[in-house]
Order: structure tokens, then C-alpha cells, then sequence
């Protein structure tokens, strides 16, 4: 029951309705009381129950009528006209001053305010809780007419009777905005499925003070907007102009559009309190902590621990830019006294000093990691060395005994031998056979590393090494189901290199293209002339998927597809490399796709 309860609690359709639940109660709350305040409507009216009691009265009527009597005492006129809401009869012995008679002021006794004697007497249902200040000679009755105080009283129950349910409305939706912000406050975050806290992908990626920042923004634009609203209102007038409404329906608008902002806002800034993220992915934490680590690995040596060189010249350059720091700060400082040549050439001579040591010390160093360098250097190339002659000298003691098998099984192949015999020493042929092409490579690539390839240059025609490779290789090509497309220039090219080298180069370009080729795909020869260098282009369709760099097939017995069966030593295109080099030309490889292409360059020899 509790596992279905939170799976429910947690519903995303929930937490929606929750989440519009709250902007529209927030909305429509706030567009009700800009309603009242622009209808002038009195908030008064639902806690006190008569108008003769209320705030509205003493200071929107009696004070004012106070006011007013006072005043005409004081112009010296004797009567306000028109005559106002309002009786009174004022006289000081000598002069009287009135808008009504004694008789019709008694008659409307219920609200008079009276000063006779030096002493105030109050009506019925006047407003007993204030006290004028008069002049002790005077005489003073002010009363407000019974049938004017019935109509401002109706006047004040038809207020409290249209703004009661309008303020019942809104603390119900006040209410309902609560209950759906800590609902979502407890909810946000969390899943049906466990009770991580899963950040969103877009809300916080915001930076914590960036979103506040935004938020500010938001509320300080929406607290311009309502004042703009709150200065619409028209004193004394009980209706809702047309412009008005027009406007209190905009501000709802941009009320329920600031409520989204903040409310998405606060959640994820909830959400970041949950997961504990809330300083961290703050901009101000973020830049803290890069200025911190950038400082801190300034001082740390640890990662140069398997480099003590390294380690000593970081901690030099420290030391060195600290002391520096100090100086030029004790420099600046003495700059400003009055002993100017004690303040400022002592630090001046101290960094020379340091400056002095820094470098001799550093030098020291540079030397000894040059060293370690070529002791390594030497290391390495001792290491390589070593492998050349261990192929080449393998290769060499294979030969031997290699020819004595091959020579023996060609023995075998002539004698009477049963059947099954007979297929055995085929394949023993045929294993023998490969085996002695791949020590040939072996031998030729080891001789070909070292630089003790024998090679024999000369002016040669290149387009007719390939047309000549490609018609001893026609029976193979033909087997293939591959067709080769050639782009040849009509006229000879020449270049200065060795002939049988170049021919095995395309021989084993030509062949791997073949070997490896999609079945029915054409393979591409095209070669073009660009500033006296003649630029070879191989190019075919993978008959699989080349998931390997240029470089990783380059690499000795490495082959590009790992799962197919041909047989090879993968040695085919590292020769072919190598003896382009050799011979002087350039080696390049590209793969794009499924498309495997090869890029020999060589420097013409003479025109074309």
C-alpha cells in the first residue's frame, strides 16, 4: 500500500497538475486584491460592522468635515454652499458661522459632535473616540443628516457583501497554493522507481546564484509592473474602467509567466538542496575552486613524483616566483619613503641574485634531462637494432631447413601414395609454400628497416611498371570477380628509383585490393602529375567493416579485418611502405568509410 501511495504521489501527471495548481491559485489571488484595491472597494466594511464606527468614517468624513468648518472659520465666511453632506452651527459670541439651524441640527442629534462649556458631548452613534481642539470661547455643533448616514451605511453592508466572498475565494486559492508548493518541494526530485534525487537536463544545468539572480530579476520587474497597476486607481469612483481592465488582464498574464519562472527556479534549487549541489554548482564555488586548484598546482609535486627532474624545476620555478612576488611588492612599498635607495636597490639586487641562480640551477638541470634523452635515445635504438638483426638472422636460419621440407614434399608429391596420403602432402606443400613467402617478408622487411636494402636506381617509366604489374597479375584479377578502372597519363613518366622494388610495391597493393575488395566492386588506378610530382592513387570498397586507423594497419602482422579467414601474414602493406620510402617516394594511407585508399608520391625525373 505505501510502495502504490508513493508511486502516486510521485506521478509526473500529479506533479503537473500540482505545479499549474499553484501558478493559476498564485494568478488568480493576486488579480482579485488589484481588483478590490482599483474598485476601491472597503476591506474595512467585513470587520466592522457599522460605518459610523469605522476608520473610513473618521478619516474620509469627520476629520475632513472638521477640516472644512475650521477653514471657513478662518476665510470668515458664514456659509458653505452648496450645501455639503454635512451640518454645523459654530459661533464664538460675535459672529456665527453655519450651514444649518440649531433646530435642524438637533433634529439629526443621532451623530452630532458637540462643544458647549468648554465640554464635548457626543450623539447616539457618534464617533466617540476623538477630540477636537477648539477654542474655548466657541460654540460648536457638527452632525451628519440621519438619511445620508442610512445610505452610506447600505452603502458599506453592499461593500462587505461583494468583497466577502471575493476574499473567501482568495484565501481558498491562498491556501490551495501552499498545499501545492510544499507538495512539490517534497516531491520534486524523486521517482516512482527509488529515492534518488534525479536532476533535470535543462532547469539545473543553471548555475544556483545564476538562477537566483534570475529570479530577482523576475520579481523586481513584476514589482514595477504592479506598481504601475496600483497607481491606475481612481479615488472615489467604484467601477473598473475599461482601461483598467485591459491592463489588470495584462499584469495576470505577466503574473502567471513570473510565477512559472520563480517556481521552476525554486525547484531547482530544491532539487539541488536534495542532491547536496547547491553551492557546488554555483558560478561563484566554480570559479573559487578553479582559482583553488590552479594555485594548488602550482605547489604540488606529487604528479612529477616519477620525474624527479621535472619535480626539482617546478619546485625551483615556485620558489622562484614567490621570491620575485616579494620582492617587487617590497619595492613598491619603499617606493613611496624617503630613504628611496635603501627601499628600492636592495630588492633590485636580491632578484639579480635569484634571477642568477635560477638560471645556472636550471641549466644544470636541462642538462642532466638532456642526457637521460639521449641515453634513452641510444637505449632505444640499440632495442631496434637488436630486433632488425633477431628477424633478419631468424629469417636466415629458416631458409635452410625450410627448402629441405620443401624440397622433400616435392619428393613425396611425385611418389605412388594412396589418396589421402597424396591430399596430405598437398597441403603440406601448400603450408610450406606460405610459410617460405612469409620469412621472404620477414627477410626483405628486417633488410629494409635496417637501410640495407640493396637497391638498384634508375630512370624508369612508372606508367609501364603499372600497366606491366597489372598484366602479370590478369589471371589473379580475373578470379577475383574485381574489375580495375585505370586513369593513366598518354605520355611516359619517368622517375629515378628502383624498378623491381616499385613492381613488388604494386604488387602487393594490387593484390591486397583484391584479396579484400566487396565482391563485384571495381577497384581504382589514377594517376596525376601535379609540379614535376607524379601522385599514384589506389582505391577500392571494403568488403568489411574498417573499424582501424591508417596507422593501426600499417603495424607488422596487423591485418584490418580481425574475423576473415584469408590467408596472409599482414606483413604485405608494412613492406610496401617501406620500400616506397626506400626507393624515395612517399607512403600515405586513408580509410573514409568503406573506402580504403593508398597514396604513393615520387619526384619526376624528367618531362612528361
Amino acid at each position: 500500500m505505501a510502495i502504490k501511495l508513493r508511486k502516486f504521489s510521485r506521478n509526473k501527471i500529479l506533479k503537473f497538475i500540482a505545479f499549474t495548481l499553484a501558478v493559476l491559485s498564485i494568478t488568480i489571488s493576486i488579480l482579485q486584491i488589484n481588483y478590490i484595491y482599483n474598485r476601491n472597494m472597503e476591506l474595512e466594511s467585513v470587520f466592522v460592522q457599522e460605518y459610523s464606527d469605522s476608520e473610513a468614517f473618521r478619516y474620509g468624513e469627520l476629520i475632513s468635515a472638521y477640516n472644512k468648518v475650521i477653514r471657513q472659520i478662518s476665510w470668515g465666511t458664514d456659509e458653505i454652499l452648496p450645501k455639503p453632506d454635512f451640518l454645523y452651527y459654530v459661533t464664538d459670541g460675535e459672529f456665527v458661522y453655519k450651514n444649518a439651524s440649531l433646530d435642524e441640527i438637533k433634529k439629526n442629534d443621532k451623530y452630532l459632535y458637540k462643544f458647549v462649556d468648554r465640554t464635548w458631548e457626543y450623539g447616539e452613534h457618534a464617533y466617540k473616540d476623538i477630540d477636537f481642539y477648539l477654542h474655548e470661547d466657541y460654540t460648536f455643533y457638527l452632525t451628519f443628516p440621519e438619511d445620508y448616514m442610512n445610505e452610506k451605511q447600505e452603502s458599506w453592508e453592499q461593500s462587505r457583501n461583494e468583497i466577502y466572498p471575493l476574499l473567501i475565494t482568495i484565501v481558498i486559492l491562498g491556501v490551495l497554493a501552499i498545499l501545492s508548493i510544499i507538495y512539490l518541494i517534497f516531491v520534486t526530485g524523486r521517482e516512482a522507481g527509488d529515492d534518488e534525487v534525479h536532476l533535470t537536463f535543462y532547469m539545473d544545468k543553471i548555475y544556483s546564484d545564476l538562477a537566483l539572480i534570475i529570479m530577482t530579476i523576475v520579481l523586481a520587474l513584476w514589482m514595477v509592473a504592479e506598481s504601475n497597476i496600483l497607481e491606475m486607481r481612481y479615488s472615489n469612483v467604484s467601477y473598473i474602467s475599461m482601461n483598467q481592465s485591459f491592463f489588470l488582464i495584462s499584469f495576470a498574464v505577466i503574473t502567471g509567466i513570473a510565477t512559472i519562472i520563480c517556481g521552476l527556479i525554486l525547484l531547482s534549487l530544491v532539487r539541488k538542496i536534495k542532491a547536496g549541489k547547491l553551492l557546488k554548482h554555483s558560478m561563484i564555488y566554480t570559479v573559487f575552486v578553479k582559482i583553488s586548484n590552479l594555485i594548488r598546482s602550482i605547489f604540488d609535486n606529487s604528479r612529477y613524483e616519477s620525474f624527479p627532474l621535472t619535480k626539482v624545476l617546478n619546485r625551483r620555478q615556485v620558489l622562484f616566483t614567490v621570491i620575485s612576488g616579494f620582492l617587487v611588492m617590497w619595492a613598491i612599498v619603499f617606493l613611496s619613503q624617503s630613504d628611496v635607495i635603501l627601499g628600492f636597490m636592495l630588492p633590485v639586487s636580491v632578484e639579480s641574485i635569484l634571477i642568477y641562480w635560477y638560471f645556472y640551477e636550471n641549466k644544470k638541470t636541462f642538462d642532466a634531462i638532456n642526457q637521460g634523452f639521449n641515453e634513452s635515445l641510444q637505449e632505444q635504438m640499440k632495442s631496434e637494432r637488436m630486433k632488425v638483426d633477431l628477424i633478419t638472422n631468424v629469417s636466415h636460419d629458416l631458409k635452410t631447413p625450410l627448402t629441405s621440407i620443401i624440397s622433400y614434399v616435392d619428393l613425396l608429391s611425385k611418389e605412388e601414395l594412396p589418396e589421402s596420403a597424396r591430399d596430405y602432402v598437398n597441403i603440406l606443400a601448400d603450408k610450406s609454400d606460405r610459410l617460405k613467402k612469409i620469412v621472404s617478408d620477414l627477410f626483405d622487411l628486417a633488410k629494409s628497416t635496417s637501410g640495407n636494402l640493396p637497391l638498384d636506381m634508375e630512370n624508369l617509366d612508372l606508367k609501364k611498371l603499372v600497366q606491366q604489374t597489372l598484366g602479370d597479375m590478369e589471371d589473379e584479377i580475373e578470379r577475383s570477380d574485381i574489375s580495375i578502372r585505370t586513369n593513366l597519363p598518354e605520355m611516359p613518366v619517368y622517375i629515378y628509383s628502383d624498378g623491381n622494388k616499385l613492381y613488388r610495391v604494386f604488387q602487393n597493393i594490387i593484390g591486397n585490393a583484391l584479396k579484400y575488395s566487396l565482391a563485384g566492386t571495381r577497384v581504382f588506378i589514377d594517376m596525376t602529375i601535379e609540379n614535376y610530382s607524379v601522385i599514384v592513387t589506389i582505391k577500392n570498397t571494403s568488403s568489411y567493416e574498417m573499424n582501424f586507423t591508417a596507422e593501426e594497419v600499417l603495424q607488422r602482422f596487423n591485418r584490418g579485418d580481425k574475423s576473415r579467414t584469408t590467408e596472409g601474414s599482414g606483413l604485405g602493406l608494412s613492406i610496401a611502405e617501406s620500400y616506397t620510402w626506400a626507393c624515395g617516394g612517399h607512403f600515405a594511407i586513408e580509410v573514409d568509410g568503406d573506402q580504403f585508399k593508398v597514396r604513393l608520391g615520387f619526384q619526376m625525373s624528367g618531362q612528361v
